[in-house]
Order: structure tokens, then sequence, then C-alpha cells
């Protein structure tokens, strides 16, 4: 069994379109799907957004099953294009510690970005005018390497989700979808900046690793270059605009991991 994790409900409604639910539990006060991704026993959900709410969620849930792996998918900021997907080999947190990703499963996560039948999107409906669309000019590529970068916009303060208040600071997918107003985002482009920034999976690597559990993290690119519309990169406009287009990206790949980790070897 293999546990995975998302942030937030669009991300976790990414890999739901992937997974036969067969039933639920509660853990950390969270809602986890038991079933099977792409042929592979799991229990996914989220741990919230930031790196508390990852720690605390993620501890409970690792001690609750006998995992053989640890997964994250989401979404992050990045100097690659939108859409892409990357897989760090490390992530670091904001105090200088770092956690690898498993090399067994970075060796299957470079098998799967040697494919050619990643059935990645390109495009995305506005969140804050539905009835429009806008598409990114290239086609998204998974890329592995690199190193991820969890910070803290939070200040060490735990960030509670909202019933109802839609697929960013809602509690569940199932609620109501309703247009986000606000989200910390971190920096600009440059040669210098991690190939992932987010605010949970140095968290969950860090809680894999005590408790001896191979990690990985795919991270679909919400904020980077290649934008269309031109927007700031690296900024919450553009988060705003993409981050459904990078879940569902980061989701296809972790499906096509669980593919090729079911292959014989």
């Amino acid at each position: 069994m293999v546990a995975v994790f998302a942030a937030f409900p669009a991300e976790l409604a990414a890999l739901l379109e992937h997974t036969e639910v067969d039933h639920t539990v509660a853990l950390n006060g969270n809602k986890f799907r038991v079933g099977i991704l792409s042929g592979v026993p799991v229990v996914v959900g989220m741990t919230g957004i930031g790196l508390l709410n990852a720690q605390a969620t993620s501890s409970a849930v690792l001690d609750a099953f006998p995992f053989a792996a640890a997964v994250f998918s989401g979404v992050a900021g990045s100097p690659l294009r939108i859409g892409d997907v990357v897989v760090p080999v490390r992530w670091e947190l904001i105090d200088g510690s770092g956690y690898d990703a498993d090399a067994a499963l970075l060796d299957v996560a470079r098998a799967v970005a040697s494919r050619d039948d990643l059935a990645f999107d390109k495009c995305t409906l506005i969140p804050m005018r539905p009835t429009e669309q806008v598409c990114v000019l290239h086609d998204p590529v998974l890329a592995v390497g690199g190193i991820g970068h969890s910070d803290d916009p939070f200040n060490g303060m735990p960030l509670v989700c909202m019933p109802g208040s839609g697929d960013i600071f809602g509690c569940d997918p199932d609620e109501p979808t309703s247009t986000p107003t606000v989200r910390a985002t971190t920096g600009g482009v440059d040669t210098e900046e991690p190939m992932a920034q987010d605010e949970e999976t140095a968290a969950v690597a860090r809680e894999a690793a005590a408790r001896g559990i191979p990690f990985i993290g795919f991270r679909g690119v919400s904020d980077g270059a290649g934008d269309p519309l031109n927007l700031p990169p690296n900024t919450f406009q553009e988060f705003f605009i993409y981050y459904r287009l990078a879940a569902n990206n980061a989701a296809v790949a972790v499906a096509a991991f669980f593919d090729e980790l079911r292959q014989p070897r």
C-alpha cells in the first residue's frame, strides 16, 4: 500500500479522477480514501496547506498503515514551464535540512519521463471566468532532477481549511467550488531558485524518512514560464489561472508512475 498526499481540494480531486475508492477513513481530522490507483493499493487524501499541516497529517497517516512508499502530488512554482511536472531528487526545508527522494522510485519516474504516451493537459478553464479557457503553447513534459524547497509563509501557524470555501481553501473536493481570493507565494524566476517551490512536500519527506518509508514527490508547475497570458511569472496571478492544469498534470504523472511501478523489473 502507498500513501498518496495532496495539499488542497483541487490537487486531491485530480488524484481521485484516477482512483477507485473502496472506503474512507478519518485521519488527523481529514478524510482519506482507501482504494486503487492505477492498480496500486493506496490511501489518498489531503494534508492541508502549509508545513505544519503537512507534518501533522502525514505523521498520523504514515503511522496508521504499513506503507511501502509515500508520494506527494500537487502544484508548485518553478523555473520550468506552466503545466510541466517536476520530480526533484531532494527536498529541503527552510532550516536547511534535506531529504532525498528514494533512488529506486526516481528510476521509475525516469522511465515514465521517457514515455511518449503521457496525456498531459495543455488547456484549463479560467476559474474567475469559467466559460473561458486558456491553453499553453508548449507540450508539457515530466522532468526528473533538481532540488525542491518547501517554505512556510504562515510563520509556523497551521492554515485551517474552511468548509464550502472552494477547491483551494476548502476541506474536501466534494464541496462546492468558489473563486479563491488569496495565496502566499514567493520569488521570481531566476537560475538559482529550486526546481519546485511549495509549502508541504519537504515536511512529508521528513516524516517518511523518519519511518524508513521510500518517498517521492510530483509537482505540476502552476506558476512559472511559458504563460500565454504574459502574467507576472511565479506570482499568485499565475497560480489562480493554472493551478487546476498543474494539479491535473501532476496526477497524470502519478498515475503513470504507479502503472510503471507495477511492471516487472
